[in-house]
């Protein structure tokens, strides 16, 4: 039983958060800040705690634990300024932080030749598929992870969703598929300038657009998942 929670907590600190909105500004000179709403199914949590009982004791919950930990990791990145967290509600998490470079912020994080997203004075361009999946895991390094790898898109390349969320069902119970099917990933982004072309993605206002995909297609990857934008 011991040996299952690790993958447990890989997969919630992941997937269980189902609902993930980020708000990333640009600034003219590339710094920027992120800031991070997480809300977390409760039925999730209910599988962690099934789990606490091999953990140590501690006075954190393992949810609460797991976010303060990731915030902890952000000390010592040089791109990275200030980094916090804070718990909103029952199951809700606000993390932030701000950067000097965000191209540097991508090379702190051991991805120099990383081709995921490109940034220029005036366009941003995100494009992620099955090849470019490996720069990914060199920037979140638990992504490598063996007991993550058999249930995240390298591994799983060709599954169908069905079958993905057959999977989920026997490992986290009924509820799992559902949760995982209304999962979604949104980033609004606030650019130094006036939108003047977006693809796959919307523009909200003169300034920001808006970048959303559902958790399963990042974790089967059949098709890639990509946006670009330009300003004046």
């Amino acid at each position: 039983m011991k040996r299952i929670f690790p993958l447990i907590a890989l997969i919630v600190f992941l997937l269980s958060a189902c609902t993930v909105t980020e708000e990333l500004t640009i600034n003219s000179d590339r710094s920027g800040e992120s800031v991070s709403d997480i809300h977390v199914e409760q039925f999730f949590i209910d599988v962690l705690g099934d789990f606490a009982e091999f953990l140590p004791e501690n006075d954190e919950s393992i949810m609460d634990s797991a976010i303060s930990g990731y915030v902890d990791g952000m000390t010592g990145i040089a791109s990275i300024e200030e980094s916090s967290w804070e718990k909103t509600g029952e199951n809700e998490y606000l993390i932030s932080f701000s950067y000097s470079s965000l191209e540097k912020l991508l090379s702190d994080f051991n991805a120099d030749e990383q081709t995921l997203l490109t940034i220029t004075d005036n366009s941003i361009s995100l494009y992620l598929d099955i090849e470019s999946y490996q720069e990914l895991k060199k920037i979140v390094p638990f992504l490598a992870d063996p007991n993550f790898e058999v249930y995240a898109a390298e591994y799983n390349q060709g599954m169908s969703e069905e079958d993905y969320l057959d999977m989920i069902y026997f490992l986290l119970g009924e509820d799992g598929p559902e949760a995982i099917r209304n999962g979604q990933v949104t980033m609004d982004i606030t650019v130094p300038g006036t939108i003047t072309a977006t693809e796959g993605c919307e523009a909200i206002d003169s300034n920001t657009i808006r970048f959303s995909f559902p958790i399963i297609d990042f974790l089967l990857l059949n098709e890639p998942i990509s946006f670009s934008a330009e300003w004046n």
